[in-house]
């Protein structure tokens, strides 16, 4: 279930979509329906999904009512629709909890319309602070991380099993058909301003660590510049989630 702030920042960005009121969305694991609600509130058409019916998050269906809701979907196969089904995708605080990201990006690939959108939410291990932690502790900055040796491998997925790689990430979009349109912010700690000074050195760094093998194809090095921009971005470097929102080619 997406905190307050996260929930804000997904519907805001997807309030900037081309019509958003009139597209048909699916919400991938929708918990208690907080944005599928919303939207339909807004007049667009609803779908969400359910993993398991006794999911230790869903502590009220109160919002649930008249929406379809699919149960039993179980994210690392093949999701229940058809091909180009739909206009808009979303995942809020999802991708974290699933042991494969490379079939649900294929899946939301194959159900997405052409010029349709995947917009989702995670937390963001490549802030600031996440960084370096992992510089000096070999461990990025995740709540319950390592939780999971009390636990049988069923329940594995109510914990962040799978923190979202943004570079390797970032490459299975455009290797399924996407082109990252851009990353929104959900929220900064006013704390963590003091290590804007830093921005400098992780610019350059990032800069030098671009692949300029001269052997590789002019896309190969369209997609390192485009990965290079993001890797710099404000809202990589400083939101706690990271909010992407992807478009699918036509």
């Amino acid at each position: 279930m997406p905190q307050a702030h996260v929930l804000e920042a997904i519907h805001r960005e997807i309030t900037r979509l081309p019509n958003y009121a009139q597209l048909s969305f699916l919400d991938l694991s929708c918990g208690e329906g907080e944005l599928i609600s919303r939207l339909r509130a807004a007049g667009a058409k609803v779908r969400g999904t359910h993993y398991r019916e006794d999911d230790y998050i869903i502590a009220s269906r109160s919002r649930l009512s008249g929406i379809s809701v699919d149960t039993g979907v179980d994210l690392s196969g093949r999701l229940p629709y058809q091909d180009a089904s739909f206009d808009c995708v979303t995942l809020s605080e999802v991708l974290e909890h699933l042991p494969n990201h490379f079939v649900v990006v294929a899946e939301v690939a194959r159900v997405l319309k052409p010029g349709g959108y995947f917009v989702f939410t995670t937390p963001n291990v490549f802030r600031f602070h996440s960084r370096l932690k992992f510089c000096f502790t070999g461990t990025h900055k995740l709540i319950r991380r390592r939780i999971g040796w009390d636990l049988q491998p069923d329940d594995l997925y109510a914990y962040h099993i799978n923190p979202v790689d943004f570079p390797l990430f970032h490459g299975l979009l455009h290797a399924r058909g996407f082109d990252l349109q851009r990353l929104g912010m959900t929220k900064w700690k006013p704390l963590h301003c003091e290590w804007i000074l830093l921005y400098p050195l992780i610019y350059f760094a990032c800069w030098l660590g671009i692949d300029r093998g001269r052997s590789n194809p002019p896309e190969f090095h369209a997609g390192e510049r485009d990965l290079f921009r993001f890797l710099v971005s404000p809202a990589l470097l400083a939101s706690e989630q990271l909010l992407v929102v992807a478009q699918k080619r036509v």
